[in-house]
């Protein structure tokens, strides 16, 4: 008699399944709580000291849908033939180019969520990418603004003493007694002391970490010494 062919073994599979989340390193991770900790102090004390509305001119002056249109169109209606032209107002555009491509590649790669403690809804982002805090948009494009009027001042110089627009000549005999030099070094440090403003208004307004800002800055004067460069190669 034919045996009967036995039924085969049930085998059960157990598979488990392991979810890993990777971190940063320890060294990452102290500064980044430690870069927390010094942005959320910094804004709890200052909050109530700065008025509001300043520090929103200031991130609306420093926005590139404000500084972008503003600089084309000063470009556009200066001189070809101006040094004011070719070597403040032109580097100031393409920097803002080159700076808007390099801030929102790192944003899409490091992707550091904002400060949780402030109100971000009225701050509208032109593109999803600009929702991110690291580094900062505004610090970089007002340091590349304030690094290019620097680097640029013996151009500056000698545009102002080529004016002779009628006001203008009274304004630097009026406040600086006809010394263009000092004229452009005033506007410089004008100028300086608004991006400084603005970056330590990013943090007091809870848009960024200190860190944000910092690296912020150092890239936008890395991207006016790089503009200057290229614009100089393009000359010769």
């Amino acid at each position: 008699m034919a045996r009967l062919p036995r039924p085969p073994k049930s085998s059960t599979t157990t598979t488990t399944t392991t979810t890993t989340t990777t971190l940063p390193p320890p060294l990452i991770r102290h500064i980044l709580n430690l870069d927390a900790t010094v942005s959320l102090y910094i804004h709890t004390l200052t909050k109530p000291l700065i008025p509001r509305p300043l520090l929103r001119l200031l991130e609306l002056i420093a926005d590139f849908r404000f500084f972008f249109p503003v600089t084309l169109s000063l470009f556009l209606a200066t001189s070809p033939y101006s040094s004011l032209r070719s070597h403040l107002l032109l580097p100031l555009l393409l920097c803002s180019i080159l700076d808007l491509l390099f801030i929102a590649l790192i944003k899409s790669i490091v992707r550091r969520s904002r400060p949780p403690y402030a109100k971000h809804d009225e701050y509208n982002a032109v593109v999803s990418v600009d929702n991110f805090s690291f580094p900062s948009g505004h610090s970089s494009r007002v340091c590349f603004i304030a690094s290019i009027f620097y680097l640029s001042g013996t151009f500056i110089v000698d545009t102002v003493a080529d004016l002779n627009h009628p006001r203008v000549t009274l304004l630097i005999h009026r406040w600086v007694r006809g010394d263009e030099v000092l004229a452009v070094t005033v506007l410089i440090g004008v100028v300086w002391c608004w991006a400084l403003s603005t970056l330590i208004s990013r943090v007091v307004l809870g848009r960024h970490y200190v860190l944000d800002v910092f690296v912020g800055g150092c890239l936008g004067y890395l991207e006016a010494l790089l503009t200057l460069y290229i614009i100089k190669l393009q000359l010769l």
